[in-house]
């Protein structure tokens, strides 16, 4: 009964009824973005602004370092101006950049080195090796003050001597050269080292009677040194003794290879004496232990011109020429030859 009056009693619903919705979402177009919220606003804002600060800060730092190269050229070519040298020593250590530290030694090192060499068990002097390895001229203090050394160690002697005025005639200090050599001379009489070196200051003073002396007396003791030789043989020329000085040659060469090269010098003061045979004869033989173009530039100098005009010298003449295009001439290159083909008039090689 209740149920009945309860349905009688309630309004009837119309038909198709559409029930309420609680929330509404319009439909979005694709082809609008989404707008973003405030904080992913903010955010892109304070990123875009951080990149921005930093390429102008960067920026700035490239213009303050090209500020201050500008700058240091400008001083630098001011300075130019009034102090060239100093200028020009900045420049040089501003191209090659700081140099590192250098290391020194301990003056405790110094003397451990020095009490080694000393007292070496098996090298008596050690000074004398080292003075005589450092006989250069780059380093020619430290090569005087070890052969120094080395006297003050083993004492006194004609090699000593020789070997620093070895190191003396080297830097062209002839007067302390001229005192070592002839205090080896009197250490020992007649030293051979020492008389060469002797010759070789008194040609620096301009005394070529002094020097032939010495360098006799040298030969003497050493008869088959070539560079004695050959500037004995020089000093004879240049004082008028032609003769004196191709007899000594020819004493020399009797015993001699082909290939000894002082054959040229014969050959040259025989033409100055006139000797156009024992010339032509030397100048040939002087082919086989010289250079061709040493013998050719002495064959057309002056002291040939005799021989070159007239017909003694005509095969000599054809034989350095022959020598000369065949030491000169320049071979063709393997890759320049290429296979012929055979190909008509008409054809094109690609």
């Amino acid at each position: 009964m209740d149920d009945r009056s309860r349905q009688q009693d309630s309004p009837a619903e119309p038909p198709n009824a559409i029930p309420p919705r609680h929330h509404y979402r319009p439909s979005r177009s694709s082809s609008i973005p989404p707008q973003p919220t405030l904080k992913n606003h903010t955010i892109r804002l304070a990123v875009a602004t951080a990149i921005g600060f930093v390429l102008m800060f960067a920026l700035l730092m490239l213009a303050v370092r090209y500020a201050q190269r500008d700058w240091s050229r400008k001083n630098l070519r001011a300075r130019a101006a009034a102090h060239p040298q100093a200028a020009a020593a900045e420049a040089l250590q501003e191209e090659t950049g700081p140099q590192g530290w250098k290391y020194e030694l301990l003056p405790s090192a110094t003397l451990r080195q020095m009490d080694r060499l000393e007292k070496d068990p098996f090298v008596p002097n050690w000074w004398l090796i080292l003075g005589r390895g450092l006989a250069d001229k780059t380093e020619p203090h430290l090569a005087i003050s070890s052969l120094r050394m080395a006297m003050a160690a083993g004492g006194e002697s004609a090699e000593l001597k020789n070997d620093l005025g070895a190191v003396y005639l080297q830097q062209k200090r002839m007067k302390e050269a001229a005192v070592q050599f002839r205090a080896a001379e009197q250490i020992r009489p007649g030293f051979a080292p020492a008389l060469f070196n002797r010759a070789l200051c008194a040609v620096a003073d301009r005394d070529p009677e002094q020097a032939i002396r010495l360098l006799g007396r040298y030969l003497g003791q050493r008869p088959d040194d070539p560079s004695a030789l050959r500037l004995q043989a020089s000093l004879l020329s240049q004082t008028g003794q032609h003769l004196a000085a191709l007899l000594m040659l020819q004493k020399f060469l009797k015993n001699q290879p082909p290939d000894q090269p002082l054959f040229l010098e014969a050959a040259v003061l025989a033409a100055r004496l006139n000797q156009n045979g024992n010339a032509i004869r030397y100048l040939e033989t002087a082919l086989n232990g010289n250079s061709l173009q040493t013998v050719a530039r002495a064959y057309q100098s002056p002291v040939f011109r005799e021989i070159r005009l007239s017909g003694e010298g005509e095969q000599l003449t054809t034989r350095i020429a022959e020598k000369a295009r065949a030491a000169f001439s320049v071979p063709v290159a393997e890759e320049e030859i290429q296979p012929l083909r055979a190909t008509t008039p008409e054809a094109k090689v690609r």
